[in-house]
């Protein structure tokens, strides 16, 4: 890409004969409405470049007291801890003075540089989006103009992926488990049952003592316009009938057989277009689930003039972390009816 933009770079904003010219990005409506914010917690205001968060479990349960017994005594234990280190991403447009007063200025295209934070929000929704792409993974490779790098942040505080059979507990007790089975089938694939194997699955978690959690998922996460989109909004439809519309592809009519949920058609998936999540939104805290760390927003800067050429610089730039420590509020499906 050329650096500055030049005159000769896009010859037509000099073009008389050319009376339009406009500004067209990937995103078309500015990035709006986001989606991140949807199913990540985002905590703004960080004020240190390293940020580490823990916990200490509740209790159990109460025990029977016989008669002129000792009563059973018992501590809380110590939860898993997360470091979130601040990175800073961001973009620089370079311009020279005679494309900027001759071009971009005359056709009033000034509105580019915004075009600087829209990129901005892109990567972001992208990175968001990746952490949902590699839920089974502790790293992936991350591909950036810039060049690729490791990203080998992706495990939580118990060191495992987000979506996983092996979660350990931290009193020490048996695994738990947020991948979605119905008890035979794991990682089923997206229809009606799964959606009860889902439920089934985050009514088996339990907290840091072995305590059921009620974990009631009432989001779905799905690519957006492929098929387990298509398929939710028809089984939503016939949930929504109260059971008095038959399942579309069958000839059942126990739609009601599950509660209704909120769908969140995300189109920041790129690679594993056929996973699906559930999650309950209103664990969605700085406790459980994805987290946003932000100790800068979207900043724009400039305009720099290079004294010895007249060039103009703009960039916007951002500074934020993410991760999360326990994701007890996720259930996820690679839906491939395997393990």
């Amino acid at each position: 890409m050329p650096i500055p933009f030049t005159l000769g770079d896009a010859a037509d904003l000099t073009d008389v004969a050319i009376q339009q010219i406009w500004i067209k990005s990937a995103d078309m409506a500015n990035v709006v409405p986001t989606y991140y914010d949807k199913y990540m917690n985002v905590e703004a205001g960080v004020t240190d470049r390293l940020l580490r968060d823990s916990s200490i479990t509740g209790l159990g349960e109460a025990t029977r007291i016989t008669e002129q017994a000792v009563i059973t005594g018992e501590a809380p234990v110590q939860g898993y801890d997360k470091l979130y280190t601040q990175v800073e991403f961001g973009k620089l447009m370079s311009v020279t003075k005679q494309m900027w007063r001759f071009g971009i200025k005359k056709r009033d295209l000034t509105g580019i540089v915004q075009e600087l934070r829209n990129l901005c929000l892109r990567h972001k929704e992208r990175l968001c989006g990746d952490r949902l792409d590699n839920d089974r993974s502790t790293s992936y490779t991350q591909s950036e103009d810039s060049g690729n790098f490791s990203n080998a942040t992706l495990a939580g505080g118990d060191a495992v992926a987000m979506i996983s059979t092996a979660h350990t507990r931290e009193d020490g007790g048996t695994n738990w488990n947020n991948e979605v089975t119905d008890g035979t089938t794991v990682n089923m694939d997206f229809d009606y049952d799964a959606i009860k194997a889902a439920h089934r699955t985050a009514a088996l978690i339990r907290d840091g003592k072995g305590n059921l959690m009620n974990v009631s998922l009432d989001t779905l996460i799905v690519r957006k316009g492929f098929t387990n989109y298509f398929r939710a909004m028809e089984i939503l439809g016939a949930i929504r009938t109260g059971g008095a519309r038959t399942l579309p592809g069958t000839g059942d009519n126990d739609a009601a057989g599950t509660p209704a949920f909120k769908i969140l058609p995300l189109p920041w998936i790129t690679t594993n277009t056929a996973y699906w999540w559930m999650f309950d939104s209103s664990m969605k805290g700085p406790k459980f689930g994805l987290q946003l760390k932000e100790s800068q927003p979207i900043q724009l800067e400039g305009p720099n003039v290079v004294f010895k050429t007249g060039e103009i610089q703009y960039k916007a730039t951002e500074m934020y972390d993410l991760g999360f420590n326990d994701s007890r509020n996720f259930v996820g499906s690679k839906n491939t009816n395997a393990a």
